[in-house]
């Protein structure tokens, strides 16, 4: 049978199919069933910082009579946040053999570089930093949120030995020159890409309200476009995949581009551990039927740099497409 064991960011995962950071994550019986249908690794459900910032901030609202209190309240509150995550982290460890990558959802520098280390000693064998903050600054440079990204990362890789992914956004001027820019200050894989919270209106209530957080499997196209042209353009880190990942196919679709893995979330939530083994046995099967012994052999095969024509990963093709109706 083939081997479809792969290499991600030094860690050897026994399928390039990975639970991607979600509620499901932080329950210990799911995460030992998704090992047992077939996952590759687990990505810990994120400590986010803003819900911290948020909640300690609400609490120094109410305390304008006692300050002292309130900085009480503000240091015990990250405090317990930080101590239940490091505690789940080393609970999932506990319980599953996979490699186990932790998860902190983050916008700013300080005590959450410093705090990598902890991540480390809970046991975790990879961090994944998803930074983000919504630009609303109109005077704000995009190279400034650039170089914001780059020091935290930068500042991580320092203070900690297991490798660091980044999860990214789409939305870069220069996609390709921001990853190779990530490799350069120490990150080992970078994830494309981060879906966000989408609001949707509600013209019957005139009111703004959650539009569906689930993904759909046409999603996965837009990963597809820039996972075949930023692991030709950047080679030497390793690209995981996440939003629209599905099924087996998408994920044969991700590593024929360039990616080393995919992350499923929605697919999890939807069929369960079914999802992973159904993929698991898809990825066999075509491997099979292609005559590849290993994931290797077919990563990238349809990279920007390994086909004749690379266009077909450009505008130009729209224009091919459209451009004469």
């Amino acid at each position: 049978m083939s081997n479809i064991s792969v290499n991600y960011m030094g860690l050897t995962l026994t399928s390039p199919i990975m639970a991607a950071s979600s509620g499901l994550t932080a329950q210990l019986d799911r995460v030992v069933e998704f090992e047992k249908a077939g996952i590759g690794a687990i990505v810990v459900k994120s400590l986010f910082e803003e819900q911290i910032v948020n909640e300690a901030e609400f609490l120094q609202s109410q305390s304008h009579d006692y300050p002292e209190s309130a900085d009480y309240l503000h240091h015990y509150l990250r405090q317990n946040s930080i101590d239940r995550y490091l505690k789940l982290v080393s609970d999932v460890k506990k319980s599953v053999s996979v490699p186990v990558i932790a998860s902190i959802n983050c916008y700013s520098t300080g005590e959450w570089t410093a705090f990598a280390k902890d991540i480390e000693s809970a046991g975790a064998d990879g961090l994944e930093l998803n930074i983000y903050s919504l630009p609303l600054n109109i005077h704000k440079k995009s190279e400034d949120i650039e170089k914001e990204y780059l020091n935290v990362v930068a500042q991580v890789s320092k203070q900690i030995k297991i490798p660091v992914s980044v999860k990214i956004a789409s939305t870069f001027t220069n996609l390709p020159g921001f990853v190779n820019g990530l490799k350069a200050h120490g990150a080992k894989g970078v994830v494309m890409f981060n879906r966000f919270y989408s609001p949707d209106i509600d013209i019957k209530r005139i009111r703004i309200f959650p539009a569906d957080a689930f993904s759909y499997p046409e999603e996965s196209l837009r990963e597809l476009r820039w996972m075949g042209i930023v692991s030709a353009l950047v080679p030497g880190i390793d690209l995981s995949a996440s939003t629209g990942i599905h099924n087996g196919t998408t994920v044969i679709k991700q590593i024929l581009a360039g990616a080393t893995t995919t992350q499923m979330c929605t697919a999890l939530y939807k069929k369960g551990a079914d999802a992973i083994r159904q993929s698991i046995d898809d990825l066999h099967l075509f491997m099979d039927s292609q005559g590849f012994k290993n994931v290797s052999d077919f990563k990238g095969r349809l990279n920007y740099a390994n086909i004749d024509n690379p266009e077909k990963f450009e505008r130009v093709q729209f224009m091919k497409s459209f451009g004469s109706k």
